[in-house]
């Protein structure tokens, strides 16, 4: 949890609560926004493609990521201004990505192999970036408060991000071995279905998690209330978490899945086209509550798929994720540059959960015993 809490919650998704800051600041523009975040999730992508492939050095990748995240939050302080500062910024962003998709792909690896048969261990540990978003929205709220510069924000995100770290460095794993296998991952269209569906969820959720804080500042500008709209998306991520944690057996977790990805539609949806407070608050309630519910049946379904070949897995929808986000972003910033406004892109966004809810629905988990005959085929 307290990997998943630094590279994501931090490493990740502090920059959410932080554009407004740079924004106003006249550090960037929204369109430039849209292109750090990409960046980002370009290096997320390479990162997992990566990471699918290792076979050594695992753990030196892993504690490289976790304190690689920190680091870069505190790097980002000393940003100059001007257009050098946006390229420094987007090398920063895009060495973020690949230190949360080495973190992320790996630290699910080992949760998924160290906690199969405990559901509600494993679910309080894919809660890491729920409990981060959380955090960096109660910071945020913090340094709202008192007017501090986005600079000073960096510094306080990277400290409590690097305290985090040294917290339980001592106690990462000390190595990954009995989770390789030297058998090849073959897919097969349920597979394919599920890689897809992810893909779309990465596109439909990655414009409200990112830009849920300007769309909030720009309705209600120079009120706190813009800054509760994302803890409260942490908040609706941990109570989502606590509720699947709750379901002891979850059966049919593909059909559980599809629906979960219309509820993100809905809060989608929502955030294009309801004004005020109605629409974020629904965007922040369906999307925040849908957001780690995903990932957690997501890897669930991907893991009794292919039960033999957890970091290939791992990697390959992680992979179909970070695309999903690119593709979302990369749509956010054409959005705005074409249109000042970013509801095109938020249509969009809704109808790709929508898509991913009928893909993921018809999929039929066979049993072991079939999945093992399988693969045993393709050996």
């Amino acid at each position: 949890m307290a990997c998943l809490i630094v590279a994501m919650g931090f490493g990740r998704f502090a920059l959410t609560p932080q554009l407004p800051h740079m924004i106003s600041e006249g550090q960037i523009t929204l369109t430039q926004a849209s292109i750090l975040a990409a960046v980002n999730f370009l290096g997320y992508l390479l990162g997992a493609i990566e990471t699918i492939q290792a076979k050594r050095h695992l753990i030196l990748r892993l504690k490289c990521g976790l304190l690689g995240s920190a680091v870069i939050l505190f790097l980002t302080t000393f940003i100059p201004s001007g257009i050098t500062g946006f390229y420094v910024n987007l090398l920063l962003r895009f060495t973020a990505g690949v230190a949360s998709a080495w973190t992320l792909v790996l630290i699910s690896t080992w949760i998924q192999k160290e906690l199969r048969d405990e559901h509600t261990l494993r679910t309080y540990a894919f809660a890491g970036p729920a409990v981060g978003i959380f955090m960096t929205g109660i910071i945020a709220i913090g340094v709202d408060y008192w007017h501090t510069s986005a600079a000073f924000n960096w510094f306080v995100y990277g400290l409590v991000a690097l305290t985090v770290s040294f917290i339980i460095y001592k106690s990462l794993p000390s190595s990954l071995p009995e989770i390789l296998t030297d058998r090849h991952l073959h897919l097969d269209s349920r597979l394919y279905r599920l890689g897809i569906s992810y893909f779309l969820y990465g596109l439909g959720y990655i414009l409200p998690a990112t830009f849920l804080s300007k769309l909030a500042k720009d309705q209600f500008p120079g009120s706190l209330l813009a800054d509760t709209f994302w803890p409260l998306f942490g908040l609706a991520a941990i109570a989502g978490m606590l509720i699947l944690s709750a379901q002891k057996n979850v059966k049919n977790s593909q059909r559980l899945l599809a629906g979960i990805f219309c509820v993100q539609g809905v809060g989608v949806l929502a955030c294009a086209m309801l004004p005020g407070v109605a629409g974020l608050l629904i965007g922040a309630l369906f999307v925040g509550g849908s957001f780690m519910v995903v990932i957690q049946l997501t890897f669930r379904l991907g893991s009794e798929l292919s039960p033999h070949h957890l970091q290939a897995m791992s990697g390959l929808l992680t992979t179909g994720f970070a695309i999903g986000q690119l593709v979302g972003l990369l749509l956010s910033g054409l959005s705005t540059f074409l249109w000042p406004s970013m509801v095109p892109a938020l249509l969009i966004a809704a109808v790709g959960s929508f898509l991913a809810a009928l893909l993921v629905y018809p999929i039929i988990v066979p049993p072991i015993a079939d999945v093992l005959q399988r693969e045993n085929q393709y050996t």
